[in-house]
Order: C-alpha cells, then structure tokens, then sequence
C-alpha cells in the first residue's frame, strides 16, 4: 500500500495566503475623521438657528466617515436643554427637518455633507454627575 506523501511546502504556504486574504477580504475597515462645516456667514446660521429654537447649546459637530473605500460625510446637530421642544414626533421631526435645512442652505458647499443628525439632548447635572439622554432623527440631503 502506498501512502500518500505530505504536500510540498509551497502548496502550504501559498493556502495560508488564500486563507489570509480572504479573512482581509471579510474584515471590514471604518476611518472617522472631523469635518468642520463651512458657512457663508457663520453670524447668520446662529440667527436663523435661534429663531428657529432657543437652547442652552447648539452644537455642529461634522465627519467623514470611510468604510471600505466608501466616504460618506454627516453633520451632527445637538440641541442642548432646548424649551419649546414638541414632544410628539412628527412634530419634533419637523422641527429637526427645519433645523437641518437651514444649516445646509448656509454651508458654503451645500453638498459638503450626506447626513444630517439632528438630537434634542436633555442634560441634567446632579452634584458632580451629568445625565444625557437625546431624541433625534436623521435626514438624508436630498431629503432636504
């Protein structure tokens, strides 16, 4: 009876580099990186905005993201201790539409961002602890 010898060394070595790519091939690679939002008129967004909503906070906050060779970019609004806040969701999505349109009629480069967050945040210090909680909504540009 013959036995079968062991495979050569390359044709190891070459099913290792199969087996490594194709685990490269599965892994997926995200890079965040900070994009500031560039306006027209800075003094003016804050107006728009403040007619829009008054809060403690309003904070622009943009990136660009990049998974696999794909970039998309978003602008995330934060909406700090906002009054007048609707609770109901359609009109709070409203509200956060209105919001995010106005920032994107005032960018420079009204195509600088995909997506926009808008995120009503409730902030509440007790002694040396801050509890957040936000209620959102995401809008696509076109949308706007």
């Amino acid at each position: 009876m013959v036995r079968p010898t062991s495979f050569p060394k390359t044709v190891n070595i070459s099913g290792f580099v199969v087996f490594v790519s194709l685990l490269i091939a599965g892994c997926t690679f995200t890079t965040t990186k900070t994009k500031d939002p560039v306006f027209n008129d800075q003094a003016k967004v804050q107006q728009e905005l403040t007619r829009l909503v008054s809060a403690e906070n309003i904070n622009l906050d943009g990136k660009e993201i990049s998974t696999n060779g794909k970039s998309e970019s978003e602008l995330e609004i934060s909406i700090t201790n906002g009054t007048d806040i609707p609770s109901g969701g359609e009109e709070r999505k409203s509200l956060g539409k209105s919001i995010a349109t106005t920032v994107k009629k005032n960018l420079k480069d009204v195509s600088e961002f995909n997506i926009y967050k808008v995120l009503f945040v409730t902030e509440v210090q007790t002694g040396a602890s801050t509890k957040r909680s936000w209620v959102g909504n995401t809008f696509i540009s076109s949308e706007l």
